[in-house]
């Protein structure tokens, strides 16, 4: 058998093993080829429904809204779409006020996200309650701005109005220039006036009340996600880093951060609940008029921050340092200062303790509410 290959045959099998090697190559590429068009295709075919979806997230009409958050659920679950389903629900968030639209949005973005994603979303949301934060100086400007114009423009059509000649003449003394730009005001002074006012009234209203919602329903939102990456695993570190926010209303429940810096932000007529804040770091911020129950902050600093008409209950601060912080007009039940430095008398100015078991800083009195209660009407009774 052995001379078989070795003898005058052996060319020829050489010649058909290359054969069949070349066209099994062939068939190979052939295969990966037919392969790679496929998954082109099916993925161009996955972007364009995806695109089409992403459309219909933006119109105006809130039931093609939901639908289409319906079908981005279904891409979060793709990988290779996953990232892009949520930058585009957080874009739609940053514009939206209909709270059924809201949580459907938060649903989905919660929906099969693990810890890191939920963290990730969280500091999305973080950004965009920021820029509502920053907006709110520039957009102050802009209402002071329109109004100034539409004043000189009212201020324009009473002069001309009342005596065209001579608002003409004093026109005509302030050039060329000036005196074309004011022809075309004269013929189209009615809709200029009109846009005016309808640009002051939209810059009006974003200002005064639905900036306050939009900050309001990204900091829940914050929470919430907070919440869930806590609860996913307790024991792993959990960063909170804030800085120019606005969470005044927000809501936070079972929330235990590992570090926290929070920086030049607003946490007014909030409520904390079962929070704990460790390593703090805790700059310009104001928690007035919050409200706090079994909550504990752990270690760190606390420079200028306002706790005044805050109520804690059954909470407790550790091993912090304080500088210029407030605790005016507080009232404490079951409160707890352990081992902290830095407080003043005067910071706690007519506060109160409703409870025996609060422990107070080293040479720092509060006046118990029965005592006070009594104070007041010997007072009372004194004066009659």
């Amino acid at each position: 058998m052995w001379d078989f290959f070795t003898g005058g045959t052996a060319p020829w099998f050489i010649v058909i093993l290359g054969s069949m090697t070349a066209a099994w190559w062939e068939f190979r590429k052939l295969r990966y080829t037919k392969k790679q068009e496929f998954e082109k295709a099916r993925y161009e075919s996955k972007l364009t429904k995806f695109k089409e979806t992403n459309e219909k997230l933006f119109t105006t009409t809130k039931a093609e809204v939901l639908a289409a958050i319906a079908t981005l659920s279904i891409f979060k679950k793709d990988p290779e779409l996953e990232k892009n389903t949520i930058d585009v629900l957080l874009s739609r968030l940053y514009t939206e006020l209909d709270y059924d639209i809201i949580n459907s949005i938060l649903t989905t973005l919660i929906q099969d996200s693990d810890r890191n994603e939920l963290l990730n979303i969280a500091d999305g949301l973080q950004d965009i309650n920021r820029s509502f934060f920053i907006k709110e100086a520039p957009m102050s400007q802009r209402i002071s701005d329109l109004n100034a114009a539409i004043q000189k423009l009212e201020k324009s059509m009473t002069e001309f109005e009342t005596n065209p000649g001579d608002y003409r003449n004093h026109v005509k003394t302030k050039g060329k220039e000036n005196e074309l730009e004011t022809e075309i005001y004269l013929r189209n002074k009615d809709k200029l006036l009109q846009r005016y006012n309808d640009e002051f009234s939209e810059l009006f209203a974003f200002q005064k009340y639905k900036t306050v919602w939009h900050k309001q329903v990204t900091a829940d939102a914050y929470a919430m996600f907070m919440r869930k990456a806590h609860l996913a695993n307790g024991s792993a570190d959990l960063q909170m880093r804030l800085f120019q926010n606005d969470f005044n209303w927000v809501y936070m429940a079972e929330v235990s951060t590992t570090k926290t810096c929070i920086e030049r932000s607003a946490f007014g007529y909030s409520f904390l609940v079962k929070v704990t804040m460790q390593d703090i770091i805790a700059n310009a911020t104001s928690f007035q008029k919050s409200q706090f129950f079994q909550c504990r902050f752990y270690r760190g600093t606390m420079h200028d921050i306002d706790f005044s008409n805050a109520k804690f209950n059954d909470t407790v601060f550790e091993e912090i340092e304080f500088t210029n912080c407030k605790f005016k007009v507080a009232d404490f039940y079951s409160v707890k200062f352990i081992n902290c430095k830095g407080l003043k008398q005067q910071d706690f100015e007519h506060a109160l303790r409703f409870t025996d078991e609060c422990i107070m800083p080293d040479d720092i009195v509060v006046e118990h509410n029965e005592q006070y209660q009594k104070r007041i009407a010997e007072s009372a009774a004194a004066h009659q």
